[in-house]
């Protein structure tokens, strides 16, 4: 079995996830929202045993600081 949590970024904000597993192993990643033709999703795996804690913070994105989307 394994453990998956989705985040999905609506609208015109980047969002940072900070995900620590239970071996201590740390893991950022940024997700755009869908303001700019990409999903605004990701998927975190959670390695067995399935613990971890997540730290997630928000920003509104300005329309002068848009990155492409993602191929």
């Amino acid at each position: 079995m394994t453990t998956t949590v989705k985040i999905h970024v609506n609208g015109q904000y980047r969002t940072t996830v900070k995900q620590t597993d239970s071996f201590g192993h740390i893991v950022e990643t940024v997700i755009e929202g869908n303001y700019n033709g990409g999903s605004g999703e990701a998927s975190f795996y959670l390695s067995h045993p399935a613990a971890g804690t997540f730290e997630i913070t928000e920003v509104y994105v300005t329309d002068d600081d848009k990155r492409p989307a993602e191929d």
